[in-house]
């Protein structure tokens, strides 16, 4: 069974454009914020990384903005891992109001495990399918 980390923040004047409302290039920091957050709780942060020397890296991102977000909105956002294969794992994250009635946005993100040494994709190792709320062993 996969897994929702939950990860709440405010949003603040540093994530805004001339706009008034969240710049699009902040939502990345944002949703890779809540990430590293569920690898660290998971006991996967930067010291097991370099520890382990296979650290987790997207491929590719997909972002769709659904309500306009703005300044001192409290917010937050869901991560979990939506499907996988061999080597690629669809990350699913939302972001939300803090009540979860409005849906500022949704992001797909393709993640592949990479090691740092060999520069190359790896599959899956335990640790990391356990850090995504995999149990299953088709990943």
């Amino acid at each position: 069974e996969n897994k929702t980390h939950r990860y709440p923040l405010t949003i603040l004047e540093a994530h805004l454009d001339m706009l008034g409302h969240v710049n699009n290039a902040s939502y990345l920091t944002l949703l890779e914020e809540a990430r590293w957050d569920l690898m660290t709780r998971n006991h996967y942060g930067l010291d097991k990384i370099k520890e382990c020397g296979v650290s987790p890296i997207v491929l590719e991102i997909n972002i769709r903005f659904h309500k306009e977000l703005l300044n001192r909105t409290k917010i937050v956002i869901e991560t979990h891992a939506a499907s996988g294969d061999r080597k690629i794992v669809l990350i699913h994250q939302e972001i939300k109001s803090e009540s979860g009635d409005t849906l500022f946005a949704t992001a797909e993100s393709r993640c592949g495990l990479f090691d740092l040494t060999r520069r190359k994709l790896v599959s899956p190792t335990p640790e990391w399918r356990r850090v995504l709320g995999y149990l299953r062993n088709d990943l």
